[in-house]
Parts: C-alpha cells; sequence; structure tokens
C-alpha cells in the first residue's frame, strides 16, 4: 500500500520534531556536563587549562552528534518522499 503524498509529509513532519527533540537532548547533556566540569575546576579538581580543553572536547562531540542526526532526518525523510 503507497501512502498519499500529503501522509508523506505529514510523516516527515514527524521525523523532523523527532530530531529537534533529540537535537535538544544532546544540548541538554552539553550544558549538564559543562556544568560538572566547571563544578570540578571549583573544587580545585580541574585546572582551568583542563576545563577549557574538556569544554571544547564537549562541544565538539555534541557538533558531531547533531550532525549525525541531521544526516539520519534528511535520509529519512528522502526515504518517506520516494515514490
Amino acid at each position: 500500500m503507497r501512502l498519499k503524498e500529503e501522509r508523506r509529509k505529514d510523516l516527515t513532519k514527524v521525523c523532523k520534531k523527532h530530531g529537534e527533540e533529540t537535537k535538544i537532548t544532546l544540548r541538554t547533556i552539553r550544558r549538564e556536563t559543562n556544568d560538572e566540569l566547571k563544578r570540578l575546576q571549583k573544587d580545585s579538581k580541574l585546572t582551568e587549562d583542563d576545563l577549557r580543553k574538556a569544554e571544547t572536547d564537549v562541544q565538539k562531540l555534541t557538533d558531531q552528534y547533531v550532525q549525525k542526526v541531521d544526516q539520519i532526518i534528511k535520509k529519512k525523510e528522502e526515504e518517506i518522499l520516494e515514490i
């Protein structure tokens, strides 16, 4: 059974919504991780340099996974819209 075009477009919207929710979750994890790193630095368990390096690493990982989410959503949308 083939889906009508309108239904396929609705499904792509659902995919985009899930993708955005996933990216929000990733950013929340980044924020919580950075907060924990700052707490460790405040408690003198991390140096200022280590804190900056760790924050940079966390940002790189976040960017990497946000990009993966975007790729997956784009691929899924193409599959849904394919006739």
